[in-house]
């Protein structure tokens, strides 16, 4: 069977969290199908790698996304050489596992930051003049953790619900101007995060592999979802919260 392909001639993207795992995959992918890539993230020698897969296509700049300035300045130049964006994905994000009986209050309160204040913020600078194009289309990262909320994870299960409330709210308000937000819950993806030691010294590896009807997840298997949810062919969709995450949630 044929994966599906898309067709982004022309059209210019933000992608946050783009060094690494499933932002650094729909980075690529975008970029390989045409568009222009905005590439945001700390790491500045892993965008440049990024950026040297598809030259001329994909423009890096490290930045922190919890920077509202320096974002907006990236943004800005972006859109002053390339034009007003077509969209942006929000895929940044950290993961801090946090036993009710002891977590750090400071990482639980980044882990919000980034993953949801971060986004609210891109989808408000990217949704309005100058930056914004005609009938934009958003994707933030959620997780399937908003929903199943595993023990030991509450503030990540928490910033994920959050995420959720967000897209649902800021899709009635951006709809009137002809832009979408929707957002993905993916399942555990084998990614640089979820494969550090610490991660596998917390997660339940065997639980997860019996959740996960479908077996572990790659990047690609998300990267597909976002890309046809920027894409034409879900014009009709806004407010959504979609689980791609091989069963885990069944």
């Amino acid at each position: 069977m044929r994966a599906a392909s898309f067709d982004f001639d022309g059209e210019r993207y933000a992608v946050t969290g783009a060094s690494s795992g499933m932002g650094r995959e729909i980075a690529l992918r975008l970029a390989q199908s045409g568009a222009k890539v905005l590439v945001l993230a700390r790491r500045e020698e892993k965008l440049a790698e990024l950026a040297a897969e598809v030259p001329g296509m994909i423009i890096p700049a490290a930045v922190d996304v919890c920077d509202t300035k320096a974002m907006e300045e990236a943004l800005g130049h972006f859109v002053q050489e390339q034009g007003p964006l077509s969209g942006t994905v929000h895929a940044a994000g950290t993961a801090v596992f946090t036993p009710l009986a002891a977590y750090n209050a400071r990482k639980a309160q980044k882990m919000m930051e980034t993953t949801f204040w971060a986004g609210m913020a891109l989808l408000q600078l990217a949704t309005r003049a100058p930056y914004a194009g005609e009938r934009t289309s958003h994707v933030l990262f959620s997780s399937a953790d908003a929903v199943c909320c595993e023990m030991g994870k509450f503030a990540y299960a928490a910033a994920k619900a959050a995420v959720n409330a967000g897209v649902r709210s800021a899709a009635k308000e951006l709809a009137r101007n002809g832009h979408r937000v929707n957002a993905v819950m993916p399942g555990w993806v084998a990614t640089e995060m979820t494969q550090n030691p610490l991660a596998q010294a917390y997660a339940d590896q065997e639980a997860i592999a019996v959740r996960e009807l479908l077996g572990m997840g790659e990047p690609a298997d998300v990267a597909g979802l976002v890309l046809f949810l920027l894409s034409d062919s879900a014009r009709w969709m806004t407010g959504a919260c979609l689980a791609v995450d091989g069963g885990y949630s069944a």
